[in-house]
């Protein structure tokens, strides 16, 4: 059986910004995930941070959302168009965002709002230069509310295919 080739983003930047503090849900009385709304420390948060993302942020940034209300509440801090996109739930596995992300390469920047794992293996994976086996990806700590932006590097060791990508700020709520 073929296995499906994994895809790696060409984006110019990258922008990761996990959604901010969220309600806990009540699973037992039927709460869902993807309903939890921010805190009021959540609601300063995205604020806080979207404050930071205007004065940085380059032209012409598509902002891609995950679905869930929280990351909706976060990325609407920021007053900008929103693309929602249904692939991008807390559930999502890395391969599945990688797949999501290839409609969107025509855009030189993008900013995604979501969720933990997948946001900590998206930025361990653009970081990574030798990794056979996306299993292999060992997830980094994208705090709540915070945002790692990863510019893509020109460099002898990075290829066309696989350009590599390098830190250029990660911003954190409580900082600003």
């Amino acid at each position: 059986m073929a296995t499906k080739s994994i895809p790696y983003p060409s984006f110019d930047n990258i922008i990761i910004w996990r959604h901010a503090e969220a309600e806990q849900a009540d699973f037992e009385l039927g709460e869902q995930d993807s309903a939890r709304q921010l805190t009021i420390k959540g609601q300063h948060q995205a604020k806080r941070m979207a404050r930071w993302l205007k004065e940085h942020l380059p032209k012409n940034v598509a902002l891609v959302c995950s679905p869930a209300v929280r990351a909706i509440q976060t990325a609407e801090a920021l007053n900008y168009k929103i693309q929602l996109n249904n692939a991008l739930k807390p559930s999502a596995s890395l391969v599945d965002v990688l797949h999501e992300l290839t409609q969107y390469q025509q855009q030189k920047n993008i900013l995604i709002v979501g969720h933990q794992p997948w946001l900590g293996e998206l930025v361990a994976y653009l970081f990574e230069q030798t990794v056979v086996d996306v299993a292999d990806i060992q997830s980094l700590s994208v705090k709540k509310g915070a945002v790692w932006w990863l510019r893509r590097q020109a460099s002898e060791k990075s290829s066309a295919l696989q350009p590599g990508y390098t830190l250029r700020a990660m911003q954190i709520p409580s900082l600003l």
